[in-house]
């Protein structure tokens, strides 16, 4: 009865989704995106540029060209948001069971529990920094980072109260600048505002009323006027992965074979697409990546094959993607301490002594997220239960 359902439901009403394999494909998927930004600003914070290496050997240039994929990697993100989030809306205003207020404690919720201790935790990381090695202009935290890529990147000129509330506010690179050196929340502004904008448009066709009507134009178009240009721009990235969840599954692609075919086919293209950007522009290099990132949903989710037996492969995706958000938002404060602290001003050289040392301070900090992930992320059904229970309590006793 489920796989008929799947057969002809359209991909957003596809019941208990955690039943499929497909599921933790996209899991692996999300955990492995995390892992490249963080391996990407590790590249940056802890060696010189790859312009300065004097004639690279083979690994050299494989160890790079894996370790500045960070930016392509959050156009992942945002198709595989754009994908489980449309859906989730999709499903609710069809069902009739939509309400902004679970809408928002489901999504505020995700978000804060592992925002606001990771802006605590750049505070605490930040201040440490600047109290141990100065302001000065020859200090790591004090005139700027010591490396070209991120030279405009002013650690104490950013390291403000107002930019910590506007990234609560989810209005960093919109009306303030990214707080201290958590350089990595940026994207948060533009998911944010695409959870927004999303349903806003979605029931500006949906509702009956005139008046919700005029509401919902009015709200999506002043958010589109307020986020500015590049993030009107990503959230054509983002619908990407909304316009897989409105798809209906292929019957040409019963095929086994054929699908595995092309699934792998879809997978190869976006390896291509993740190191196009050396030599395109980049938006476009990004349109290509959310393109293809789409594609190879779409391809996995026609596949019917559900999970008998949880493995070893089952447990690590589920295990990645669960600390995914967390590593994510808390890994760039305690990396720029650990630079400051082990480095210096100079950064190492590529080589295999460093890169060891490198391995070295990737788990550690693997592991330091892994470890607030199990205070934070891991939380996040139980505190939103909460949430909705402390609302309902509310609105019985207001009654």
């Amino acid at each position: 009865m489920l796989v008929e359902k799947t057969q002809t439901q359209p991909i957003y009403n596809i019941p208990s989704i955690r039943n499929y394999r497909w599921s933790i494909h996209l899991d692996l998927l999300r955990g492995l995106a995390s892992l490249l930004v963080f391996i990407g600003h590790m590249r940056i914070l802890l060696f010189i540029e790859y312009s300065e290496i004097s004639n690279p050997s083979f690994l050299i240039k494989r160890l790079n060209s894996l370790t500045v994929l960070g930016h392509q990697s959050v156009m992942i993100f945002f198709v595989l948001s754009g994908f489980f989030i449309s859906a989730s809306v999709i499903r609710r205003i069809q069902q009739k069971q939509w309400s902004w207020v679970n809408y928002l404690v489901d999504r505020l919720t995700r978000l804060y529990i592992v925002l606001i201790p990771a802006l605590l935790l750049s505070y605490f990381w930040d201040s440490l920094g600047i109290k141990i090695f100065g302001t000065g202009q020859d200090s790591f935290y004090g005139e700027k980072f010591h490396n070209g890529h991120l030279a405009t990147y002013k650690i104490l000129e950013n390291f403000t109260f107002q930019n910590a509330l506007g990234t609560i506010a989810f209005v960093q690179t919109i009306f303030v600048d990214l707080f201290g050196s958590n350089k990595a929340v940026w994207s948060l502004a533009y998911e944010f505002w695409y959870y927004i904008l999303f349903p806003s448009i979605i029931l500006f066709f949906c509702v009956k009323s005139l008046k919700a009507r005029v509401l919902y134009a009015f709200l999506a178009s002043g958010i589109l006027l307020m986020v500015g240009s590049e993030i009107r721009i990503y959230f054509l990235v983002w619908l990407m992965g909304a316009l897989v969840s409105i798809s209906h599954p292929c019957k040409y692609l019963n095929n086994k074979n054929i699908l595995k075919s092309l699934t792998i086919l879809s997978i190869l293209i976006l390896c291509i697409a993740l190191i196009g950007e050396r030599f395109i522009h980049r938006e476009i290099a990004d349109f290509f990546i959310g393109i293809s990132t789409a594609v190879m949903i779409y391809l996995l989710v026609n596949s019917r094959s559900q999970i008998r037996q949880e493995g070893a492969y089952e447990k690590f995706s589920k295990g990645l993607a669960g600390c995914s958000y967390t590593l994510y938002l808390v890994h760039m404060p305690i990396l720029c301490f650990i630079r400051a602290s082990v480095i210096g001003d100079r950064p190492w050289e590529l080589d295999i002594l460093h890169v060891f040392l490198a391995l070295i301070i990737l788990v550690i900090v693997f592991l330091y997220a892994v470890v607030i992930a199990h205070f934070t992320e891991a939380k996040t059904d139980k505190f939103r239960n909460l949430i909705m229970s402390w609302i309902k309590n509310r609105r019985l006793n207001q009654a």
